[in-house]
């Protein structure tokens, strides 16, 4: 399978809805593909997770996959897709799951491949037009 690293960079980490932006970079074999995507009405957390759903959907094969992000909520909850999905997406105290859809896209654009998570900065590539 082949490498990938994809690098997730976002304008907002803001808990209140507001207009954003989200670029995502995709690295593999040398070649780079990215994009920039302005969006409206988004938590923080909501960005960061749209993001990573839109680098997936580019994904057209298998892949082992590094997601480099600065946000703990999408790596920490990845770790617990599983149990949501087999608590019927509830969370172990029986509450609704905040942006479920979100996770549920994300569970499902992960699925055929190997992922992990890397928590850094994203300062380096925040400025536009930097790769």
């Amino acid at each position: 399978m082949q490498q990938v690293d994809i690098f997730l960079i976002t304008s907002s980490h803001a808990p209140k809805l507001k207009k954003a932006w989200y670029r995502y970079i995709l690295v593999c074999q040398g070649k780079t593909l990215e994009k920039r995507i302005e969006v409206q009405d988004v938590t923080g957390h909501q960005l960061v997770m749209e993001c990573a759903v839109a680098a997936m959907q580019r994904m057209i094969r298998p892949a082992v996959i590094t997601i480099h992000t600065d946000s703990y909520y999408l790596a920490n909850g990845h770790g617990k897709i599983a149990g949501w999905k087999t608590a019927g997406w509830k969370r172990e105290n029986g509450q609704a799951l905040k942006n479920m859809d979100l996770w549920k896209d994300l569970e499902k654009v992960l699925q055929p491949h190997a992922v992990r998570f890397k928590v850094e900065s994203m300062l380096p590539y925040s400025k536009e037009g930097s790769t």
